[in-house]
């Protein structure tokens, strides 16, 4: 783990951001199209480049691999202008390479067309990040586009988007931090939002967001941020409790982002990534492909024997073979690791049953408060209503308003009733 900076600068006036509590914390970078919010992204992206720090950003239209003009960075994905095409076989090494051996890592998912794949991919990956952080515990930052689409306001979360709530609520204390990028802070779940202990506020302008800006800042702030110029924002940071009007300064690498217009686009010379990490990489579909093809070689000799009556063949050499081919699919994470594979395994099925044991208590409690409720409104009625009856039967106090003395006979009622009940039932 390189040595890192306290603060890196980020401002045209020099303004700063606390290192750890940027990694580490939750952040949100809001503003409508091209207001400044991805070049924010993008010089905050330079800034930990320039002091080697790593991170993994998700992609989703391919805008960031302009880093790749001054830094080495590993930009992997579908398209062929990616170093690497991967697959979700290849999440637990890209989460390796992300949090162990700090190589930066754009996830450029705007080149799948199936929307499966693409879901499987980011959910692996993040799982893996959060897995392996327990261990790590190196200040890491997950930069997510477009993340409304991921945590909506509205809607059910996909299994992608129930990872990145987890990473929000719990992954501060394993050392791993988020930051969402949208256009549309309405469109956002706001539990997200209010969780941020930093978030950058570009111009907003359809009343919808700037009610949110409103609802969590006040009224001048709301006014303020849809007047800002590009670049301009509101910072609010929880660190120093404060909310400050800034300009970003802009970014030094390539914009590939930009509108296309009728112009002849030209491709930035960017720098090439190590060739080993591409070979890593390459070399665990190699070995995907190659255990599938031999399983299934075993596979149909194991059932020609068995139509010609001879057992199965079951020697030393292949399963040898079957455990150096478990061995290659799902490799150690490092020599501090243990357990490897194994380790994941078991960590992932401690967070599911952890969240669902959350999630159910959680429920009893707020079921448990509800019955409590209806049945002491139920109660009183009853009584209240017993009283009346009784009063007005028997006549005892028919000519009196002394509603206590309801209540005190409706009570004396059910407390006959309720003895002859449990006599009965002992």
């Amino acid at each position: 783990m390189p040595t890192a900076p306290s603060e890196i600068t980020v401002t045209v006036d020099g303004g700063t951001l606390p290192v750890v509590d940027l990694l580490t914390g939750r952040g949100f970078i809001t503003g409508k199209s091209g207001s400044g919010k991805s070049v924010t992204a993008s010089v905050i992206a330079e800034e930990l480049l320039d002091h080697d720090l790593s991170f993994l950003i998700v992609d989703t239209d391919g805008e960031y691999y302009g880093l790749k003009e001054q830094y080495e960075v590993l930009h992997v994905g579908a398209d062929t202008t990616c170093d690497v095409q991967v697959g979700a076989e290849h999440a637990p090494l890209l989460a390796e390479l992300a949090l162990e051996d700090d190589v930066p890592v754009i996830l450029d998912v705007s080149g799948y067309l199936d929307e499966d794949e693409r879901t499987a991919l980011l959910e692996r990956v993040v799982r893996e990040l959060f897995t392996r952080e327990k261990r790590v515990q190196n200040p890491f930052l997950l930069i997510v586009e477009e993340i409304h689409e991921y945590l909506p306001e509205s809607g059910g979360l996909d299994e992608f988007g129930k990872r990145l709530l987890q990473i929000a609520k719990r992954g501060r204390k394993r050392g791993l931090g988020l930051c969402g990028i949208s256009q549309r802070p309405a469109a956002v779940d706001k539990d997200f939002i209010t969780q941020c202990n930093w978030i950058v506020w570009h111009r907003l302008t359809w009343n919808n967001d700037t009610d949110v800006v409103r609802r969590i800042l006040d009224s001048d702030a709301a006014t303020t941020v849809e007047n800002l110029e590009n670049g301009e924002a509101l910072l609010m940071t929880d660190w120093d409790e404060r909310v400050r009007r800034v300009k970003f300064r802009m970014r030094e690498t390539v914009d590939v982002g930009t509108t296309p217009d009728f112009s002849n686009p030209t491709e930035p010379d960017l720098r090439p990534v190590d060739p080993s990490i591409v070979q890593r990489l390459n070399d665990v579909g190699t070995h995907t492909s190659a255990d599938t093809v031999a399983r299934e070689e075993r596979t149909d000799e194991a059932a020609t024997a068995t139509q010609n009556g001879e057992s199965e063949p079951t020697t030393t050499s292949s399963v040898a073979a079957d455990d150096e081919s478990s061995t290659e699919r799902n490799p150690p994470y490092s020599s501090r690791s243990g357990s490897g594979a194994a380790t994941v395994q078991r960590d992932n099925l401690l967070l599911e049953l952890g969240d669902m044991m959350v999630y159910l208590f959680g429920l009893i409690r707020t079921r448990s408060i509800h019955l409590c409720t209806y049945c002491w409104r139920e109660f009183r009625l009853a009584f209240a209503f017993a009283g009346e009856i009784l009063t007005n039967s028997i006549g005892v106090f028919a000519d009196r308003d002394d509603t206590w003395l309801s209540y005190l006979v409706g009570l004396l009622f059910l407390l006959a009733v309720l003895s002859v009940f449990f006599w009965v039932l002992l």
